[in-house]
């Protein structure tokens, strides 16, 4: 190899490998798509929300809905914790319809998300997550409540449920297409298109999975794990992997007509009825 050859060698591997740096460093933005602005107006759908501002421990005001159940008597309270992007004025649609089946709604966004102050990283999250669960308790019901987790919320609904689960009464932890580890859907991503490829390794050096759970601890919560089998974002494998990991009592529901949070309205919406017949 000549030297000229050689010179282009290394500064080519050093572009590629600042490229994967870049890309990895910038992983937890493939979690975090966040945005401010109203998406979705719940009056269309029949729904006026009690607005909420509650602090997590890091005194970061943050914005959450409040949705009374539809019942005389409710039958529980739903702490949803969404995904990934936009806020709540979108993902709160996933689950609208548990005002109507009797049960009290609530969901918040993380830091940086909508009106909620600051920006998103794991451990703020779970401190969100954490201060959600608590205003809850204290200021609307001091029954059991049911921790709801869907996508990127699903690991940090899990790590909130663990820190939680012995000073406030939790019912169960509900789960649907989510992931237990940021470095292993960081290296599934980077295995997922060539140029990255090569880069799959550098998951586990540059994130950190410090403020993830430790899925067998969630035990003796119950907990509810639902996966679509169609779903492209995260695949039914990291589904399987959380039941596989819990310990009792926990339940495995697969959806096989499911994709990517849309479990609740395929097959004529069967999926409520089996959750809730659970929860019961």
């Amino acid at each position: 190899m000549t030297k000229k050859l050689k010179q282009n060698f290394f500064t080519s591997t050093k572009a590629l490998l600042a490229l994967g740096m870049l890309m990895l460093v910038g992983c937890s933005s493939f979690l975090y798509y966040p945005q401010k602005h109203l998406i979705f107006d719940p009056k269309k759908v029949g729904l006026t929300p009690e607005v909420v501002y509650f602090q997590n421990k890091e005194k970061q005001k943050l914005h959450a809905w409040w949705f009374p159940a539809k019942t005389k008597k409710p039958l529980g309270t739903f702490v949803y914790f969404h995904g990934n992007a936009e806020n709540l004025s979108s993902h709160f649609a996933s689950m609208r319809w548990l005002p109507d089946a009797g049960y009290n709604y609530f969901i918040f966004d993380y830091p940086g998300y909508g009106a909620s102050e600051g920006e998103p990283d794991p451990y703020v999250n779970v401190m969100s997550g954490i201060a959600a669960l608590e205003w809850v308790h204290e200021n609307k019901d001091k029954s059991p409540l049911i921790i709801y987790g869907q996508s990127m919320g699903g690991i940090v609904a899990m790590r909130s449920a663990i820190e939680v689960k012995d000073r406030l009464p939790i019912r169960a932890v509900v789960v649907d297409g989510t992931f237990s580890s940021f470095q292993r859907i960081a290296r599934k991503k980077l295995g997922g298109f060539w140029l990255t490829w090569l880069f799959q390794p550098l998951a586990y050096v540059v994130l950190s999975d410090r403020w993830t759970p430790d899925v067998e601890k969630i035990s003796p919560l119950p907990l509810i794990v639902l996966h679509g089998a169609k779903d492209t974002v995260i695949p039914i494998e990291y589904g399987e992997r959380i039941f596989k990991e819990a310990k009792e009592p926990k339940t495995w529901i697969p959806v096989p007509e499911g994709a990517h949070g849309d479990l609740f309205w395929v097959a004529e919406n069967k999926y409520r009825k089996t959750l809730l017949d659970l929860l019961k």
